[in-house]
């Protein structure tokens, strides 16, 4: 469990280095299946309220921070059903991102909403939901664990 939370603490102290990393692996790869193109159209598209960022390299970068603290919940939490709960709670907020993003983007890109969709990207995207469900469940929240 220190391994993940020491990956989880490098991870965010170095994400730039690693956005810039995954930038690089990601157009070299993409530029090799000769996709370079059809994607720069993609990025053109989206707006800089989501990122201006690479959308492979910052999905990357999500999936494997998100991995970890999925992983480090799965080891913290007692119970199967806090763990399913927990996951439902990711869903529901990563639902609420996507919902956000595609109405900003209806609307004509609403600044003020990708704004807030940004918000809750980053929000997902950091320990504060490990740290806020751990304690939560701890503190009585939730389903328990059988007493014995």
């Amino acid at each position: 469990m220190g391994a993940l939370l020491a990956a989880l603490f490098l991870i965010g102290v170095y994400d730039e280095v690693i956005h810039a990393l995954l930038t690089s692996l990601w157009q070299r790869l993409l530029a090799a299946a000769g996709l370079g193109q059809q994607v720069r159209a993609v990025q053109q598209g989206v707006s800089g309220g989501v990122t201006k960022r690479l959308l492979p390299a910052v999905a990357t970068y999500a999936a494997l921070y998100l991995g970890i603290c999925l992983l480090l919940l799965r080891l913290l939490l007692p119970t199967g059903a806090q763990w399913h709960l927990a996951l439902r709670l990711y869903l529901a907020t990563l639902v609420v991102y996507v919902a956000m993003v595609v109405a900003a983007k209806l609307a004509g890109n609403v600044v003020w909403a990708y704004r807030l969709s940004r918000h809750i990207l980053d929000f997902v995207v950091s320990p504060l939901p490990v740290a806020g469900l751990y304690v939560l469940f701890r503190a009585g929240f939730g389903p328990q664990p059988p007493r014995a």
